[in-house]
């Protein structure tokens, strides 16, 4: 036996022929056991303990009905209940799943696959019944490289997939964080581009595009590798999504500068964000992104015609017929000069005949709409949630005065 994988805990199923279990307890020598049983298989335990020549300390958890999988699971649950509260590490632990019924068996090894246990299942090559029936006596043999971590791993992959396509980047990074054990070689690999990528587009979602330049790229660079060694025709779609992604992101970093100037990509992206949002449901974060994107789109119009921000304008600066009434209301009392909100913006731009500012006040009415939803919600000066009719009344009305026409959205894995 190799010393590194003896038990000092075991779980093992309870039931049928009691020789399989006798040369498990005798190959790990446990100090302590903790039996998945039904009643009529509890006193199984006495025959194996006198044949093994020693008896560990011992526990039962009874299953009710050892052929109805829902009651055996709860039973097993228990079981790792009981394990948690013995203190013991966890990768000390055996888990045996060849005695009892199929539902026993199949229940246990659903219930202790996502833990870092180590399992054992005690089959043999010669069995009665023309090979179809029991292992013959004395012709036992161990198998301890029966685990179904390998199937568990992939049922996280898929919960993966799922979570990665619903936009929820942070979930799918903490489930291949949580791993505490190697998965298996091609799940590893898939990890090692999906976590990148998915914290790629998180820090995009969260507007921080250095962050999610640099971890899209290294997301690609895994992936690449993935593909070279396992063809997948649906992933190389998927490549192909990705690099337009980044080829974005890369234009959002050059054309701000880093995010230091105005530029109208990031009224794309802030519109494209919020469509994000509304996608979730998530009206009233979507709303703050649509209005901020109305918001920079008077900026940068005032900046190009202006040729200086909204928020310091020097008072020549302002058309003659509204110099005056501008400096009563918007002198900023800390410098000499103005600081225009929203709707001044817009009426500097029609003062000069910019064909911006006469949109805006042609579509005023529906422009205050937007304004009175947005103050009124909860995340801005009010108390209510935005509606979905509300919502997208306010996007239909902003994408069409900006005259903003991309959309795009994140890939989705395969």
């Amino acid at each position: 036996m190799n010393e590194s994988i003896k038990a000092g805990l075991m779980i093992m199923s309870l039931g049928g022929s009691p020789e399989p279990l006798i040369k498990s307890i005798k190959t790990y020598c446990p100090e302590y056991i903790i039996f998945l049983a039904s009643h009529d298989s509890v006193s199984l335990a006495g025959d194996i303990f006198k044949a093994v020549g020693f008896k560990p300390a011992s526990v039962y958890e009874i299953t009710e009905n050892p052929n109805l999988m829902y009651e055996c699971y709860r039973a097993a649950c228990r079981c790792i209940d009981r394990v948690k509260k013995a203190g013991v590490s966890l990768e000390d632990v055996m888990v045996d799943y060849t005695g009892g019924t199929k539902v026993m068996t199949a229940a246990l090894v659903m219930a202790t696959a996502g833990y870092p246990f180590k399992f054992n299942y005690v089959g043999g090559e010669r069995r009665n019944k023309d090979g179809v029936g029991t292992v013959i006596d004395g012709h036992e043999k161990m198998f301890e490289e029966m685990s179904p971590w390998s199937i568990f791993a992939e049922e996280e992959r898929r919960k993966v997939v799922t979570l990665f396509n619903q936009g929820n980047f942070s979930a799918v990074i903490e489930v291949i964080n949580f791993f505490d054990r190697e998965p298996p070689l091609q799940i590893r690999n898939y990890f090692r581009f999906v976590n990148p990528i998915a914290d790629g587009f998180l820090n995009w979602d969260q507007f921080n595009h250095k962050a999610a330049f640099r971890r899209l790229s290294e997301g690609f660079e895994a992936l690449a590798g993935y593909i070279s060694v396992y063809d997948d025709s649906a992933l190389k779609e998927f490549m192909v999504n990705v690099q337009s992604g980044m080829a974005f992101v890369g234009r959002i970093i050059e054309e701000t500068d880093g995010m230091k100037r105005y530029h109208r990509i990031i009224i794309t992206d802030l519109l494209n964000n919020a469509k994000r949002r509304i996608s979730d449901r998530r009206y009233d974060d979507a709303a703050a992104r649509i209005y901020r994107a109305l918001e920079l789109y008077g900026q940068i119009i005032f900046q190009e015609v202006a040729g200086c921000h909204n928020d310091r304008v020097p008072q020549e600066a302002i058309p003659e017929h509204l110099r005056k009434e501008f400096c009563r209301k918007y002198r900023d009392p800390g410098r000499d000069a103005l600081k225009l909100p929203q709707t001044a913006t817009f009426e500097f731009l029609k003062g000069k005949g910019h064909e911006v500012g006469l949109r805006f006040f042609e579509r005023h009415k529906a422009i205050k709409d937007i304004q009175s939803n947005r103050n009124g919600s909860i995340l801005a000066h009010g108390i209510n949630p935005i509606s979905e009719k509300a919502i997208n009344m306010i996007f239909e009305t902003v994408i069409d005065f900006v005259q903003e026409s991309y959309f795009f959205d994140f890939p989705k894995l395969p």
